[in-house]
């Protein structure tokens, strides 16, 4: 059976998206070549496409997937030039393929959302916007939103950082505009955007002194380029492609059994601790430095982190890792608890993202006026169906939103299967003649009820602090399982799942 394209009159809905990542390129495509729907619109905040992927652009900043695992499966691309591609070249597939599609006619630039709202009555989303170009402030009107906002998009920033009164910005928020060279140089973090950072600028600058908190596993990032040869047999052989992308895939999906503690993982744990313990080894000789930078939690509790250059940037002689917790800021200095102070030029914070809070409060009122953010802030956490939708949310679908987010392989494979569950969502909504679907509450409550359980054998719930969880210490980004697992779910639209509401 195919798609119903129209409701029986012919009309279709008016479908807004949040968002111009990833996320919302393949809603706006997939709603093209799926259903024929070209009348919907995209809201973005910032100057042009690219969501997380135009506005990192730090020395180094680059994927830490596999290129040919890190695009759409139904737009290829062929000329990545590495294993592992960077930003730019991540950012300009992003462009080219949004200049196919003719995305860059849909959206509304430099617009900012300020506020999403259901009426029950009406059975349709209020969205309040502002024009960031004029100031101006108006209201539209939508069927079905897409949220395409992404988890890595509000900068983390602590407080204590405030007083710091020289020049100094998150990794998101780059300031190109400072010359680094043989300037004293702080940077605050351990994640994978310091770890990308570190080695880009090690060699520019007078002094680093970095600041990390937590260490992080390492492992070797063998970044080989691909050739005119290789780049040749992707674009000429279609089916060498295909396999090459399958192997890529393939080699990710079983490292989702690195990440439960169950007995039967116990192999492949050990084998990936080793490779970790093993790189640290080779690269770092000094035995007081290797103890700083050794993680004292289970591996894969945070996110592993793939480098090369890390460790030998983090030898060299005009670089200090500094372990103590950082007790105050005064002026150009960082004090530390024990007592020492480093006086630098600028101040560059890896601090990471407010995964957690992705919403502000007051941002999303659903069904029954109910604020979604304070009705998740609850220590519970997010409650949803697949992370795609929630009771409180008719007529929505979160695009990489709670309980989607990954470890071991490409979120993009995530954010398909959610467009292709809209996709089927919205087909069954036109040919069964209702204005609005809203998942049921025993539906969400069975899959919440499975992912604590589920994610009670994984290594994401040990005793460690990491973006992927809340406050209270429970996993709310992350999905439990391998990406295969997540598609056979959803495969299949689930109308028994979902009440719906017939068009007046």
């Amino acid at each position: 059976m195919g798609l119903t394209k129209t409701y029986k009159d012919g009309s279709t809905p008016d479908i807004v998206i949040i968002g111009a990542g990833f996320s919302g390129l393949c809603a706006g495509i997939r709603l093209q070549t799926q259903l024929n729907l070209h009348s919907y619109r995209i809201f973005e905040l910032e100057p042009d496409i690219g969501g997380t992927w135009w506005a990192n652009t730090y020395p180094g900043c680059a994927c830490d997937v596999k290129s040919h695992n890190y695009s759409f499966t139904f737009e290829p691309n062929y000329e990545w030039s590495k294993a592992y591609a960077d930003q730019p070249e991540i950012w300009e597939y992003m462009r080219r393929v949004a200049r196919k599609y003719n995305i860059y006619d849909k959206v509304r630039f430099q617009t900012e959302i300020k506020r999403v709202q259901w009426d029950d009555d009406r059975q349709k989303w209020i969205l309040d916007y502002v024009d960031l170009k004029s100031g101006q402030a108006d209201r539209t009107e939508a069927d079905i939103v897409f949220s395409g906002t992404g988890p890595l998009r509000i900068p983390l920033i602590p407080k204590e950082f405030d007083n710091f009164t020289g020049p100094k910005w998150h990794t998101a928020q780059w300031d190109h505009s400072y010359d680094l060279t043989n300037k004293r140089v702080a940077v605050v973090g351990s994640g994978a955007s310091a770890i990308q950072v570190v080695p880009s600028i090690v060699n520019k600058v007078k002094t680093l002194e970095y600041y990390q908190r937590t260490a992080s596993y390492v492992i070797p990032r063998n970044n080989n380029p691909y050739n005119a040869v290789w780049r040749w047999m992707f674009r000429n052989i279609p089916l060498f492609h295909r396999a090459y992308h399958k192997i890529l895939y393939w080699s990710s999906e079983v490292l989702i059994f690195s990440f439960s503690t169950k007995l039967k993982a116990r192999f492949p744990r050990a084998l990936m601790s080793w490779l970790a313990w093993f790189f640290r080894f080779a690269q770092i000789r000094d035995k007081t430095l290797r103890k700083k930078l050794t993680p004292t939690y289970e591996i894969g509790c945070r996110r592993v982190v793939v480098s090369s250059d890390y460790y030998p940037a983090l030898t060299r002689k005009n670089v200090n890792v500094h372990t103590e917790a950082i007790a105050g800021v005064k002026g150009n200095t960082l004090i530390l608890k024990d007592g020492s102070v480093q006086e630098v030029d600028a101040l560059v914070l890896a601090t990471g993202f407010q995964v957690q809070n992705f919403l502000p409060r007051n941002f999303l009122i659903g069904k029954g006026g109910r604020d979604l953010m304070e009705t998740w802030d609850n220590g519970v956490g997010p409650q949803t169906y697949y992370g795609l939708t929630a009771p409180e949310t008719p007529n929505m679908f979160f695009l990489l939103g709670p309980h989607t987010a990954l470890g071991h392989n490409s979120v993009l494979f995530m954010v398909e299967t959610q467009v292709e569950y809209a996709i089927k969502a919205i087909s069954y909504m036109m040919k069964n003649n209702l204005a609005s679907l809203q998942v049921k509450e025993d539906a969400t409550n069975a899959f919440m009820d499975e992912m604590d359980r589920k994610m009670e054998g994984m290594v994401w719930s040990s005793a460690c602090k990491s973006w992927y969880k809340n406050e209270a210490g429970k996993v709310t980004s992350l999905w439990w399982g391998s990406c295969s697992s997540y598609w056979r779910r959803l495969r299949n639209f689930h109308p028994s799942c979902f009440t719906g509401v017939e068009r007046v």
